[in-house]
């Protein structure tokens, strides 16, 4: 058997076996390693990519509230449309990402979708109907599809032995972006209200969420602009060198005792597999389904999270302002932050694949426990101060009330921990560079379909339990208790090939 075949073997292997392609390697004592320039460089470029993704959750559902007409737990019909919306357009455009960068190269792909998603988030903060908004969607989501490049560029930076550091900090950099993004939305929405001294022009009173759309497309800019003056090209076929990019630029300094042998790129490093031919490897099968079900879990998660901590009390919500959402989902992000820190040695304690699994079992605890903060806001909401935002009374929360949260968000970044597991699964049994982009555009293609109707289906079944009060308003926790459950049986299934 091969190391490639068994990500957690990887290292000892290699120790005592010559993998199944390639002249035989001395034996590593540590990682290889790590062109630290391009990775800072791609690293940048991943970070606009959720700052732009979740700069909107803040406010999101109080733009559509306005827009369409709604009000409470009924807007999440609409929202979850717009998700859906984008969704689509990302879920389509995966694939043909994914294929264009296998075949022109990741550099122009990256640069095309962060130029797209600077335009097009620039235009999100001056929408003024919801059709309007859906369309912005759709096209944003296009040009959101070039994540698999991204994930492709990453591994070809990295090989067995340094994929345990740059796929997790590759992670971080996602978080960071957690960070950023709602506060960005949170602290720079309605300008002209917060800062009446200011910001005077009438612009700001007419687009109210210009203001964060306009700082996000700058950063989307610089992106795009990094692309193209720093970024050295990965894709085997197409780099000038072709000696591995990992002896381009050493963390570790030339007193490493890494080995690195200039190895000629092969066949299959060059020649990219066919879509069937990929599909037909059994392991391959689990990890995109693997990963579906993994996309289905974050992208409900994070439509009910944000959609209940806008609704009132009475059904079901939280009836936070958009600042405190931002404040909510921006800790979200810092304690993924802090968690994946600590993925590295988690890796090569637990394994690849126990870590996931435990990921997974993660999910089912989260939509266990959302109940308790909706519970206890219930109770503390007497003793609140009110707010009033548009429709929709919103209030200061209590510290008990934030401890329920964390709760909520801790569990949540537990089980989010599984995306870059997935991405090292992914490029571990992809069977050589040349189909990387493509296993990696096919794993995002699974996840992007499964968060196609994941928005619509949280959302709607959200709205549908509230207003209902089905099963005293918490229907959609059962359904996504069997939906998570479903997740960590269709994990397992990696294991099954693998062994």
């Amino acid at each position: 058997m091969s190391a490639h075949a068994y990500p957690e073997a990887a290292a000892p292997l290699l120790a005592n076996e010559e993998p199944e392609r390639g002249p035989p390697r001395k034996a590593r004592l540590k990682p290889n390693p790590l062109p630290k320039a391009q990775l800072a460089v791609i690293y940048a470029i991943k970070l606009t990519l959720p700052i732009a993704n979740t700069q909107s959750m803040p406010y999101y559902n109080f733009l559509i509230e306005k827009l369409a007409a709604s009000e409470g737990a009924e807007t999440g019909y609409y929202s979850g449309l717009a998700h859906t919306a984008f969704s689509i357009a990302q879920f389509i455009s995966m694939f043909f990402w994914g294929r264009v960068s296998d075949s022109r190269g990741r550099v122009p792909v990256i640069f095309l979708g962060t130029a797209g998603t600077a335009i097009f988030t620039l235009l999100f903060g001056v929408t003024e109907s919801f059709s309007a908004l859906l369309l912005n969607r759709v096209l944003a989501g296009f040009f959101h599809g070039i994540t698999g490049a991204i994930h492709s560029v990453v591994g070809e930076l990295s090989d067995e032995t340094n994929q345990s550091t740059a796929f997790p900090l590759y992670d971080i950099i996602s978080a960071l972006g957690f960070v950023i993004g709602p506060l960005i939305g949170g602290t720079f929405a309605e300008p002209a209200k917060e800062w009446p001294d200011v910001f005077t022009n009438p612009i700001w009173t007419k687009y109210p969420y210009l203001l964060p759309n306009l700082i996000t497309a700058a950063i989307s800019i610089v992106a795009a602009s990094l692309s193209v003056l720093m970024l050295k090209e990965t894709l085997p076929s197409k780099r000038k060198n072709k000696a591995p990019v990992l002896e381009e630029e050493p963390l570790l300094g030339p007193e490493s005792s890494a080995t690195v042998i200039d190895v000629p790129p092969t066949v299959a490093d060059l020649q990219p597999l066919s879509i069937r031919e990929l599909l037909s490897i059994p392991v391959l099968r689990a990890v995109f389904a693997s990963s579906g079900a993994l996309g289905l879990a974050g992208s409900c998660y994070t439509n009910i999270l944000v959609l209940m901590a806008y609704t009132p009390i009475h059904q079901g919500g939280l009836a936070f302002s958009p600042s405190q959402i931002g404040h909510a989902i921006s800790g979200m992000g810092t304690v993924s932050i802090l968690l994946k820190l600590c993925m590295p040695k988690l890796l090569r304690r637990f394994g690849t694949l126990g870590m996931f699994d435990f990921c997974m079992l993660a999910w089912v605890a989260t939509f266990a426990s959302m109940p308790l903060a909706s519970l206890v806001a219930r109770r503390a909401a007497a003793a609140a101060t009110p707010l009033f935002a548009g429709k929709t009374a919103v209030r200061e929360a209590s510290a008990v009330e934030w401890g329920a949260v964390s709760i909520v968000l801790f569990l949540s970044r537990l089980g989010c921990l599984a995306f870059s597991i997935i991405m090292i699964l992914t490029k571990d049994h992809a069977p050589g560079s040349a189909s990387l982009g493509t296993a990696n555009g096919l794993a995002e293609l699974a996840q992007s379909l499964a968060s196609t109707i994941g928005p619509t289906i949280a959302s709607s079944l959200f709205a549908v339990s509230a207003t209902k009060h089905l099963l005293g308003g918490y229907l959609w926790v059962f359904v996504m208790l069997l939906e998570s459950g479903f997740g960590v049986w269709v994990a397992r299934r990696i294991r099954k090939y693998r062994d």
